[in-house]
């Protein structure tokens, strides 16, 4: 997948590099070196870590954000922070993409969380419908993109349901996290769904776009 212009060689005194997507609610950036702190804080919750994968710590550390905060710098950049556009230097959550390989490269897994105190303000449903709509116009190698949710997690569940995701199947004792024995349910979006979902949108609310969404 390919890279955006994204300077990774920020230090702690650099400044913030420049979201990518501007909405009412949240802000969707690059990391940046002096988020570590902010991570750990808002990362630092066992419900927060518990239907993710074992790649997200918990407890989470500062050092456990430090390393993250090294990954996602990595080029190509496909993880981004998420802040409060009155905040933009608290990390509250992250959404990113993990590219596929091999005869999967077209796709890409979503992957996102967001800190307790900021959920079911539609702050998630926003930063995932209009990731997934700069993931379609940005990367144009990506044909599809797909989520893989824990069985109970019906809150994330509802997050993919209500950005056009179509609930394809379930892998049954998929996952085992913490001794719990899950499924785990798979999402998807076709670039063919997404498309047909904008049109859809645009002929309801033809100049609804304008302004409600910055993608730069």
């Amino acid at each position: 997948m390919d890279s955006i212009a994204t300077d990774t060689s920020a230090t702690n005194s650099s400044h913030l590099p420049a979201p990518i997507l501007t909405l009412p609610n949240v802000l969707v950036r690059p990391y940046h070196p002096q988020d570590a702190a902010s991570i750990a804080t808002s990362a630092n919750n066992p419900l927060v870590a518990r239907y993710m994968t074992n790649a997200f710590p918990s407890p989470y550390t500062l050092s456990s954000a430090a390393r993250w905060i090294t990954i996602a710098l990595t080029p190509p950049i496909s993880h981004f922070a998420l802040t409060l556009p009155t905040s933009p230097t608290t990390v509250i959550g992250g959404i990113g993409l993990k590219p596929g390989f091999d005869v999967h490269a077209h796709s890409a897994e979503l992957g996102y969380w967001l800190a307790e105190p900021y959920w079911n303000r539609g702050i998630i449903s926003a930063a995932v419908e209009a990731f997934v709509a700069w993931t379609m116009l940005e990367r144009l190698d990506v044909r599809r993109v797909w989520a893989g949710v824990c069985g109970g997690n019906e809150a994330s569940e509802r997050v993919l349901g209500k950005c056009g995701f179509r609930r394809e199947g379930v892998m049954r004792e998929h996952v085992v996290k913490g001794g719990e024995v899950m499924d785990l349910s798979i999402w998807g979006l076709t670039r063919g769904d997404w498309e047909e979902r904008e049109w859809e949108r645009r002929k309801m609310e033809p100049e609804s776009l304008s302004g409600e969404v910055n993608i730069t």
